[in-house]
């Protein structure tokens, strides 16, 4: 087998029959596990059934096509066939991988060992109710690979491998102890996750990202009081264009108006207006853009393309850009066609909010944008759900921060460029 890195090391000298192994991403967790799927098969008894479960039908594909690469150069394999996604070793053990998201149908085989990869996202009943139980009859081992999630059913089996050495052992790595995580790559890291994010998915720590306050980075740190891209006293600079987050909803609106450059963005006002609709809240917009010579962006949430939130009928953004174009103001329209998931956007938001790094590259004027700053501190998960969702419970909470949060994502997430000094307009 190829050369392992030191936490690769540590989890192969084990002798405990369960281990639970929680590193960070990009740390070698399926590699190693393909590596144990050869040996633990060709050492156990012959004709040994074993399974390697992977959270998708994709990942499970990928995977098993990275074990038949591993075993193409030997003569340690006798049969495969890729659409059971199946391999038969020369001492006639069978390695099957398998996909856990239908983890109620897998209930069928008696085991000699399975691998349990990216255990966060499988369901928190397939180890107890269906893969244990196939351990029994054989005294089966099994191993079980993810970077943390909070404090989920991954961290419930942690604390069981800690408490319960004669059958379990427990090994946490961080990505940085993998030799490709250099030190270079570690501070880009840094720089574009909030530190909540970079030490659950990076340093492998169990935090409460998804629980209690939303928006953990958030603090005076970023709250100015003038438009840092602008000269001293004006509200926006006429360089930039103004980027407009928007937030639809019954009888209230919420909208931000804000610029950026380079790596950082600023609100410097907000349209927050309740009992209204879009077309009423839209002449507010044009009133305060109007004369701005480089125009506005949109970017705002994706269900306005189809909601009906006006007093016309017409879609949102058809009633905005409309009334745009009439009063002769340049604008594009950048909204997506869907919204990003809830946690991405929020935890790209505490990345601006304060990096990892340190680096603070949201700002915000809390004097003219009170609603956002209400948000900022008091917005919270909503509690006992097992997906990333915000609590709505307070109607008056969460708009003016989801506003924020659509073009914070659209410019700042990992995936998407910066926008630095945008011009591009259309009419």
């Amino acid at each position: 087998m190829r050369r392992r890195t030191p936490p690769q090391k540590r989890i192969s000298e084990s002798l405990t029959r369960f281990n639970v192994a929680a590193w960070g991403r990009q740390s070698g967790k399926t590699t190693f596990g393909l590596d144990k799927m050869i040996i633990k098969p060709l050492m156990g008894r012959p004709g040994g059934v074993y399974w390697y479960v992977l959270q998708t039908y994709a990942a499970a594909e990928v995977a098993f096509n990275r074990y038949l690469a591993l075993l193409s150069k030997t003569d340690l394999i006798t049969y495969k066939n890729r659409a059971d996604k199946v391999a038969v070793l020369d001492n006639g053990a069978s390695v099957f991988f398998k996909s856990g998201k239908n983890y109620q149908d897998l209930r069928a085989e008696t085991l000699d060992g399975a691998i349990i990869d990216e255990m966060r996202q499988q369901h928190k009943d397939l180890w107890p109710m269906v893969i244990r139980p196939m351990l029994a009859r054989r005294g089966g081992w099994c191993d079980f690979y993810s970077t943390p999630n909070g404090f989920d059913h991954f961290y419930d089996l942690a604390q069981l491998a800690r408490n319960n050495p004669k059958e379990w052992s427990f090994y946490h790595a961080p990505s940085t102890e993998a030799p490709w995580w250099t030190e270079s790559e570690v501070q880009s890291a840094r720089a574009t996750m909030s530190e909540d994010e970079f030490a659950q998915e990076i340093l492998a720590e169990f935090r409460s990202i998804g629980f209690g306050k939303a928006y953990l980075s958030h603090g005076p740190h970023n709250q100015v009081s003038e438009n840092p891209f602008a000269v001293r006293g004006l509200k926006w600079s006429p360089y930039l264009p103004i980027i407009v987050g928007l937030d639809f909803n019954v009888g209230h609106m919420s909208w931000v108006l804000g610029q950026s450059k380079g790596e950082d963005i600023y609100f410097g006002e907000e349209i927050v207006v309740k009992g209204t609709n879009t077309d009423e809240t839209t002449q507010v917009l044009v009133n305060r853009v109007k004369g701005h010579r480089l125009g506005v962006l949109l970017v705002g949430d994706a269900t306005g393309k189809s909601n009906k939130t006006s007093a016309s009928g017409a879609t949102d953004y058809s009633i905005i850009t409309k009334a745009l174009r009439e009063a002769n103001i340049p604008f594009r329209n950048l909204t997506p066609e869907s919204n990003p998931p809830v946690k991405d956007r929020i935890n790209t938001m505490n990345a601006m909010l304060k990096s990892a790094s340190g680096g603070v590259h949201f700002f915000y004027n809390p004097a003219a944008c009170p609603k956002l700053a209400r948000d900022l501190d008091r917005v919270t998960w909503k509690q006992g759900t097992d997906s990333a969702i915000l609590d709505k419970s307070d109607p008056d909470l969460t708009h003016s921060s989801d506003a924020a949060g659509y073009p914070v994502f659209h410019f700042f997430n990992m995936s998407s460029s910066r926008p630095g000094l945008l011009r591009v307009i259309e009419r």
